[in-house]
């Protein structure tokens, strides 16, 4: 059924399991968090395109009236009987359809959870057939299997290496008479820049509005959030040195167990630390529960958690931008230092959040001359783009202490129109 659609039979499996110095509690949490956080957002956004795409109010229609949900919970019963499980399979299959489409999701989407109740009570079983079968140890008791669509495997860490070393660590061609024939030249520099930008950087935004839009906020924001993946079937296209075609493009956000609904998120005794040293009141302290009219406060608290993840965010962009498009003289000339702790301690520390004495910083640099040039278009478009992204939380705080009203906080569906994702780059 799948393969009829020109859909992708692959499946991604996640076991969440408990080795013997960890925490069960933990680690089931860990699974549950993320099977919670990704059901809301599921919905959300698949709600969301029925209503835009005429040809789904069917869809639509299923789902409010629960029939999607019925057929759901009847599957394993109805595969212990022989039933067949005809409504569920089309279900499942309409659902993968939407989440790849055009307008595809920009985050893993879970598809169902592995039932291995069957798998420990079989006295008969084999355990080398599971590892025969998946390459993968058995299931230890208690562990979670949860099944997601497949994006590949190349997240945003390992595409973050400057490209010319990408290029030179590809497997060797042989031409017409065996010879080893060199790789193409790298594509260049703008088309470069562009696939970034308009690519990656805006599709990473594009994955954290969706998720603030369904009112979550995801908390571990980092390079290995991030998959690339490709609308082909070689997922492995999108982190290619020579890949420029940003339609071909797809980046999905994963790792939702840290995620947290914003109204669960700002009563956190973790997130209200962080609130305290930014000076916002938190929503158990005493000028909260004095206060007549709770509004601002609440505000100030739900934009804060979405600003920690744009502040997040945008330290990925600095490591994105300034190791994938780097220019180093040889293959073995050391690169600056782009690791997150020393990109946020540059910032903090040492430039004093002072983006113009970041900017500097890398401008005295001759292996990041090209990504400064392209930061500086547009009266330094980039620049402004990655300072309102890492000063979000600032931000935040300076208006709640301000008592203005009528003041547009940086949100990452603002961002998105950003001129630096809308400027020529020729």
């Amino acid at each position: 059924m799948l393969r009829s659609r020109g859909l992708d039979t692959r499946v991604l499996l996640k076991e969440f399991a408990c080795d013997d110095n960890d925490d069960d509690d933990m680690i089931l949490q860990l699974a549950n968090d993320e099977k919670k956080s990704l059901g809301k957002l599921q919905s959300s956004w698949l709600k969301g395109y029925c209503i835009s795409n005429n040809n789904a109010n069917q869809i639509l229609e299923q789902l409010q009236n629960g029939e999607w949900t019925d057929a759901a919970r009847k599957r394993y019963v109805d595969g212990l009987t022989d039933t067949p499980t005809t409504k569920d399979d089309e279900h499942l299959v309409t659902l993968l359809e939407c989440l790849s489409s055009k307008k595809g999701a920009p985050f893993t989407s879970i598809l169902g959870e592995m039932n291995l109740n069957d798998y420990y009570d079989d006295e008969d079983v084999d355990p080398n057939e599971w590892y025969r079968t998946l390459g993968v140890k058995p299931p230890k008791p208690g562990s979670i299997w949860i099944v997601y669509d497949y994006h590949g495997l190349s997240t945003a860490a390992s595409y973050a290496v400057p490209l010319m070393i990408q290029r030179s660590k590809l497997p060797p061609k042989r031409g017409m008479f065996g010879r080893i024939v060199e790789a193409p030249p790298l594509p260049p520099f703008k088309e470069r820049g562009r696939y970034m930008i308009r690519g990656v950087l805006k599709g990473m935004l594009q994955a954290i509005a969706t998720a603030h839009a369904a009112d979550l906020v995801h908390r571990s924001i980092g390079k290995n959030s991030f998959i690339l993946s490709s609308v082909g079937q070689d997922k492995r296209e999108a982190t290619s040195p020579y890949a420029v075609v940003v339609e071909r493009l797809r980046v999905i956000l994963t790792d939702w167990g840290f995620c947290r609904d914003i109204r669960e998120a700002v009563v956190e005794k973790e997130f209200a630390g962080r609130c305290r040293m930014f000076d916002i009141p938190t929503l158990d302290s005493y000028e909260y529960q004095r206060a007549m009219d709770t509004s601002r406060m609440e505000e100030a608290a739900a934009q804060f958690a979405k600003a920690e993840d744009l502040h997040a965010c945008g330290f990925v962009f600095l490591s994105m931008l300034f190791t994938t498009l780097a220019d180093p003289a040889t293959l073995s000339a050391p690169l600056p230092a782009t690791d997150d702790d020393t990109l946020q301690r540059l910032f903090s520390e040492i430039f004093e959040k002072d983006i113009d004495e970041l900017r500097e910083y890398y401008a005295n640099e001759d292996v990041w001359s090209e990504v400064v040039s392209l930061l500086d278009m547009e009266e330094r478009a980039g620049w402004e783009l990655l300072g309102k992204m890492l000063l979000a939380r600032e931000q935040v705080s300076d208006w709640y202490k301000s008592d203005e009203d009528g003041v547009e906080l940086t949100s990452a569906e603002s961002l998105l129109s950003h001129p630096f994702f809308s400027m020529k780059i020729i």
